[in-house]
C-alpha cells in the first residue's frame, strides 16, 4: 500500500496577512521609538550611530527576522525554511557577539 501525505494548507485570507504587517509594522516602529528614545538619553552623537556598521546589521536582523514572522505565519513560508532563516540569523548574531569578546579579552 502506498501512503499519500496529505498536505493541509490553510488559506489566509487577505485581511488576516494586512493584520499581521501591521502588527509587524508597529512592532518595530516601537522598537525604533525604544531605540531614539535611547540615543536621546546617551551622550552618543547620532550621526555617529547612523555611521555605525553595527546600526545597519541590526536594522537588516529585525527586518528580516519581521519578515520571516509574517510571511510564516500568514503560511506563505514552510516551518523548515522559517527554522533555517532564524537559526541562521541566530548563529550570525551569536557568532559576532562571541567574536567581540575573544577580541575584548585580548586587548
Amino acid at each position: 500500500m502506498e501512503t499519500e501525505i496529505i498536505e493541509q494548507t490553510m488559506e489566509l485570507k487577505a485581511e488576516y496577512i494586512v493584520g499581521l504587517s501591521v502588527l509587524a509594522t508597529i512592532g518595530i516602529v516601537t522598537m525604533w521609538g525604544m531605540f531614539w528614545n535611547a540615543v536621546a538619553k546617551s551622550d552618543e552623537k547620532i550621526m555617529d550611530i547612523l555611521k555605525s556598521s553595527s546600526f545597519f546589521k541590526t536594522v537588516t536582523v529585525i527586518g528580516v527576522i519581521a519578515a520571516t514572522v509574517v510571511l510564516s505565519l500568514a503560511g506563505r513560508l514552510d516551518g523548515n525554511i522559517t527554522g533555517a532563516i532564524l537559526s541562521g540569523i541566530a548563529g550570525y548574531v551569536l557568532g559576532q557577539l562571541s567574536g567581540k569578546t575573544e577580541t575584548t579579552k585580548e586587548k
